[in-house]
Formats: C-alpha cells, sequence, structure tokens
C-alpha cells in the first residue's frame, strides 16, 4: 500500500491533470485507506489527499467526501478523526480547512451527526499544536475583521452542539455571547452526554489554552461577562469534582475582590485623614 500511495503522490506531482481524470476511480479506495491500522500508511494517504486538495474544485470535493465518510463510519470519526483533521491541517491551512468544515456542517441534516463532528473538531481545535495559528486569529475576533469573519462562519456550524459554541466563545474571547449562551443552554435538556462535555471543558479551562482567560479574570470590572459566564456554567454543573475545581478557581478570584474593596477602602480613609489633617493645621 505504501509503494502505491507513493506511486500516486509522485504522478500527481508530475501529471496532476492526467491523474485528475480518474479521481472518481480513485477516491473510494483513498478513502477505504483511512481505515488502515498503520499510521504510515494513514498519513501518506492524507498528503496523497492533500495534493489532490491544491486544486479549489477538489479541495471541496475531498472534504465533502471525507465528510460523508465520518457520517456513515463513526468508527472511523472516533478513531482517526483526531489525525486526519490535524495532518490535514499541517499539509494544508487549518484555517481553511475548518472554513471547508463549518460550511459543509452548516447544510448537514443529521443533527446528531453534525453535533458529534462539531464537538469532535472543538476538541482538536482546543488541543492540538497544530492549530496553533486558528487560535490565534479566533482570539482576535473583537478587533480584527479577517477574524471576525472566521469566527462568525465557524460558530454558526458550531451551534450544532451548544458546549463547543460556549467554548469557542471563550477562546475568541467574546464573553458577553457566552454569558448569553449559559441562561440558554439552562432552558435546554440537560443530559448526561452535556454534563461530560461540561466536566471535559471544565478541565480544558485549567489547560495552558485558556491561561489568557484565568489571567482575564484578575480584572473583573474589565471582563465582567467572563465572570458572568463562569459563574452560570459553575450553576449549570451538579455537585462534582468538576463543579469543586471550577468553584476553587472561581473562589480564588472572589476573594481578590474583596481585597482590592478592602484595600480602596483603605486609600480613601487614609486620604481623607489626611485631608482633615491638612485643613487642622491651616486652622
Amino acid at each position: 500500500r505504501l509503494a502505491s500511495l507513493q506511486w500516486i503522490s509522485m504522478m500527481l506531482a508530475k501529471k496532476p491533470d492526467t491523474m485528475f481524470k480518474h479521481l472518481p476511480k480513485l477516491f473510494p479506495s483513498l478513502l477505504d485507506t483511512l481505515s488502515d491500522p498503520d499510521d504510515k500508511v494513514v498519513r501518506l494517504d492524507l498528503k496523497v489527499l492533500a495534493r489532490i486538495c491544491v486544486n479549489k474544485e477538489h479541495f471541496d470535493v475531498v472534504l465533502n467526501n471525507l465528510v460523508n465518510r465520518f457520517k456513515c463510519d463513526r468508527k472511523l470519526l472516533e478513531t482517526r478523526g483526531s489525525l486526519i483533521v490535524r495532518q490535514l491541517s499541517v499539509l494544508l491551512d487549518g484555517e481553511s480547512i475548518y472554513r471547508a468544515f463549518a460550511s459543509i456542517l452548516l447544510k448537514e441534516v443529521d443533527l446528531e451527526f453534525a453535533s458529534l463532528m462539531v464537538q469532535t473538531l472543538n476538541l482538536i481545535l482546543l488541543t492540538s499544536s497544530e492549530l496553533f495559528e486558528l487560535r490565534g486569529l479566533l482570539k482576535s475576533s473583537l478587533t480584527s475583521k479577517q477574524s471576525s469573519e472566521l469566527f462568525i462562519q465557524i460558530y454558526q456550524a458550531w451551534a450544532h452542539n451548544a458546549v463547543s459554541t460556549f467554548s469557542l466563545c471563550l477562546l475568541a474571547r467574546v464573553y458577553e455571547l457566552a454569558s448569553a449562551l449559559v441562561t440558554h443552554m439552562a432552558e435546554t435538556e440537560v443530559t448526561v452526554g452535556f454534563l461530560m462535555q461540561v466536566d471535559k471543558l471544565v478541565q480544558l479551562i485549567e489547560s495552558p489554552i485558556f491561561i489568557q482567560l484565568r489571567l482575564q479574570l484578575l480584572e473583573p470590572r474589565r471582563y465582567p461577562f467572563l465572570l458572568k459566564s463562569l459563574y452560570g456554567l459553575l450553576m449549570l454543573l451538579p455537585q462534582s469534582s468538576a463543579f469543586a475545581c471550577l468553584k476553587n478557581r472561581l473562589d480564588s478570584v472572589s476573594t481578590l475582590g474583596i481585597l482590592t474593596a478592602d484595600q480602596a477602602s483603605s486609600s480613601l480613609l487614609a486620604l481623607g485623614g489626611s485631608s482633615n489633617s491638612s485643613k487642622s493645621k491651616e486652622g
């Protein structure tokens, strides 16, 4: 299989027009190869698919076929989904890949599959080192037109999964929208699956990906909706390890707020004392 894939890759590099004529016959075999147990075979297969994707027309065809394969083979999505998305993001471009997936999922009629696919893509987005630049773009959603357009496109597709949408808002620092989403989530049915996703999100909030978010908690006056969002998330959780973890984080911020208020009061009292002392001397 490795030799066959190497030959196809070479032919695509040297005679792409000739090979493109045979794509309808090649696609099924290339997609089947993604399920191969050998990682080397899968990685080479993805390189072949990436060469095909260089052509814009074939780029859309490849990703549409890939999503359909994930839809028909949920095990492939579960076992190979992360590797496939990460490798394509490296071989091509993470932003283009996620924009394409978002466009496809926005039209998906199987809502259960769309929710699962969004959940998978969101976890990869939040944890994969290959998507560092894409995360950086999304963090500028409120200050950059390109980032704002990217956020809106992904957000529309992510709406298939409430927790993924909420975490996307946290990543993009769109905290006011995140706060509104918490209220919306409270009105929907809270299932075991939903609570498991929230539990995972709480773990991710404690990871390096969200270190800037945790630092922003030190400025509650500047980021009031961030605090409101996380307290809202806390209220959705039952008593559990995730609840305790998030509560401890927020309690430490509340303590800081009290200390800041006490310091401000002390400063005002000191200022008042100095003022009275000055007036006494003048008298």
